[in-house]
This record gives C-alpha cells, structure tokens and sequence, in this order.
C-alpha cells in the first residue's frame, strides 16, 4: 500500500488569470444553448398510448410528458441554474430563448392541466412559483394612494 505524503502548504496562491468558466468545458456560455434550450423545452404536452385489454379491445391510455426545468436543462449541460440566470442577463440571445422556453413550459402546464393530467393544487403552485403566474387575487403591493374611510350617520 502506498504511503500518503502530507504535504505543509505553503501560502495560498494568487487566483489564477484563467477565469473559471474557461478551465472547466461546458461551464462556458455558447450561443449553441439557445437552440439546446428550446429543444429541451419543446416536447409534447402529453403522450396517448394504446392498450391492449383483456377482452381484446383497445383503450387510449393518456399520460403527461415529463414537465421539462430549468433545473433539469442546466443539469444537462452539467451547470445550476443560477449560471442559466446569469447568462440570461449576460447574453440577450439567450434571455429571449428563456422567454420562449417558459412560454412552451406554460403550454404544457396548461394543456395537462386542463386535460386533468396534473392535479389543480399542483398546476396553481407551479404557476405562481415556476412561471410567475398570478391569480388576480393578490394585493397590489403599490399603494395607489392612501386609505379614506367615511363614517356616515344614519
């Protein structure tokens, strides 16, 4: 077995002149992403698939695609999801891919929902908190102006 050496280390070393991005491949934008994206996003909203029952007959069997992230496409390219936002603000080609690909998540969050595909409870939570829907029942977080109650006597 071969013996471990314990090295003392001396001072840490400046940072390096080679940015991150550029030592580690795919951690890099590339304008190729854009498309990458909006293929990861552009799938099917749902998949219909015959079975074949006992009694010989057919029944059309609906099931949900996977609902396509942006975790699981930066997951993909082996990067978080905080670089996608990054280079959403860094690169306007791929901020507009964005746009599109939560437009095509959308779809596909409205299509299963109201085929039944998707719970109710998890269709809203998804569309408040992953594409920041709203249902117009919140309040307005700008005051307008203030309050004026009026008492009148009767």
């Amino acid at each position: 077995m071969p013996a471990r050496s314990s090295a003392v280390s001396g001072p840490k070393s400046k940072k390096s002149a080679v940015p991150a991005s550029a030592k580690a491949p795919g951690l890099a934008y590339r304008p190729e992403y854009c498309a990458r994206l909006l293929a990861f996003f552009d799938v099917p909203p749902f998949k219909v698939t015959e079975v074949l029952k006992k009694d010989g007959s057919v029944s059309l069997v609906e099931t949900a695609s996977e609902l396509p992230t942006f975790a699981a496409f930066a997951r993909s390219l082996g990067v978080t999801q905080s670089r996608l936002m990054a280079w959403e603000k860094a690169h306007p080609a791929f901020a507009e891919a964005a746009k599109k690909a939560r437009d095509l998540q959308g779809d596909i969050l409205i299509q299963n929902s109201l085929r039944g595909n998707y719970s109710s409870s998890f269709a809203v939570f998804t569309a408040k908190n992953i594409l920041g829907w709203s249902d117009g029942k919140e309040e307005s977080k700008k005051a307008d102006g203030p309050l004026l109650v009026r008492w009148e006597g009767q």
